[in-house]
């Protein structure tokens, strides 16, 4: 009988070991390693989030129950106590250049863009943690958690850079590291509002859509007409407070824009003095898209509950569940026609080891006639009263 893979080892394909090995090499990963290498570890953390694990005993137990298909995943049993000790102490790059190695990927698939049709959203998201069993996390006086800094491409629905950092560092302190290109849209919400960071974006030649406080100071230069009912104004100004105008010396645009569903108004800033008012609302209104993201990663993968109490545990968690996100988005990648991502991720969940190919699982048999409305013929019995 012709040997066929599961669909994890058809998953794993999208990542080459060689180029994961070198990665490791790189960073001495498997130095004096015995029983767990890394590639061990990623394949076991990934079953882990793909199949809904919810404990080190859970995975051991789900792990080695597949032994059958360990040779061909290049893997072997594992240790609960050895996973642990290797998600505290291997090094966290390893999975950080991973994920960035299938980024690339996601993106080589993509439509290529103009860079004046680029955007990036700018968010954040808290996940909360137990300050009795994560001390290092301190945020509040009785609560833990750390953060998730993200940018998202809303066209591809991938992030193209993400940081965690402890829930107590400021947004905007997380701006500092976060590469600008030229040309790119950046949309973001008001806990973003920066001045500096706002000009250094204009000296880069990108564009910026934010909420501006409502405190701030500023002069109207030019007022420009709207034919929108949802547009309440539309003007150019400049920042007249001093710290301000020394840290964004520029024009910028003042829109105050009515929501639909709610009647909330609310009021953007901008550096883009060529779009129209309604092109900048609907910029805004796409930050919408990363929230949706985080609440399905939230749902889908295992970032709510962890298998280790260390920092580094915590982010290797974090990383390895990015990376099942990029696995299941090459898939989705891949397949002709329109197939959700939750529909992937929980076909693929309930059917990791199963030995067909991808495209079998996810679209119907093409050679398969729909019914004719007839019901299919059943054994007929008759009762005979004597």
């Amino acid at each position: 009988m012709k040997h066929r893979n599961t669909l994890f080892h058809q998953l794993l394909t999208f990542l080459p070991r060689y180029r994961f090995q070198d990665t490791v090499d790189r960073h001495k990963g498997d130095h004096r390693t015995r029983s767990l290498r890394c590639w061990d570890q990623l394949v076991a953390l990934l079953f882990c989030q793909l199949s809904g694990r919810q404990s080190l005993r859970d995975l051991e137990v789900s792990f080695n129950s597949k032994q059958a298909h360990h040779y061909h995943l290049g893997t072997r049993e594992i240790c609960r106590s050895s996973l642990s000790d290797a998600n505290k102490n291997r090094p966290v790059a390893i999975f950080q250049e991973t994920f960035f190695y299938l980024l690339e990927k996601v993106r080589a698939n993509l439509p290529s863009k103009e860079a004046g049709e680029l955007v990036r959203l700018i968010d954040s998201t808290t996940i909360d943690l137990n300050l009795n069993q994560y001390k290092w996390a301190k945020f509040r006086s009785t609560k833990g958690g750390i953060k998730l800094h993200t940018v998202y491409d809303p066209k591809a629905q991938v992030p193209t850079y993400f940081e965690m950092t402890h829930a107590k560092v400021n947004d905007r302190k997380a701006l500092e590291k976060l590469p600008i290109l030229a040309g790119v849209t950046y949309v973001v919400d008001r806990a973003y509002n920066d001045y500096g960071w706002y000009y250094a974006l204009n000296k880069k030649g990108s564009f910026f859509v934010g909420r501006m406080k409502k405190d701030a100071r500023y002069e109207v230069i030019e007022t420009r007409e709207s034919t929108s009912d949802f547009i309440l104004s539309d003007e150019i100004i400049q920042l007249s407070a001093a710290k301000a105008k020394r840290d964004c010396p520029i024009s910028l645009r003042r829109i105050k824009f009515k929501r639909e569903e709610d009647q909330k108004i609310l009021a953007f800033i901008s550096n883009d003095l060529n779009r129209s008012a309604e092109e900048i609302a609907a910029l805004y209104k796409q930050r919408w898209q990363i929230e949706l993201f985080f609440k399905w990663i939230k749902q889908n993968l295992k970032i709510k509950h962890f298998l280790g109490r260390s920092e580094n545990a915590l982010m290797i968690q974090v990383l390895v569940a990015m990376i099942a996100y990029l696995l299941l988005k090459l898939t989705q990648l891949g397949m002709q026609g329109c197939i959700s991502l939750q529909k992937i991720a929980r076909l693929l969940s309930l059917n990791l080891t199963s030995r067909r190919t991808i495209y079998e699982l996810l679209c119907r048999d093409p050679d398969r006639r729909k019914g004719d409305g007839k019901a299919p013929p059943q054994l007929e019995l008759e009762i005979g009263i004597v």
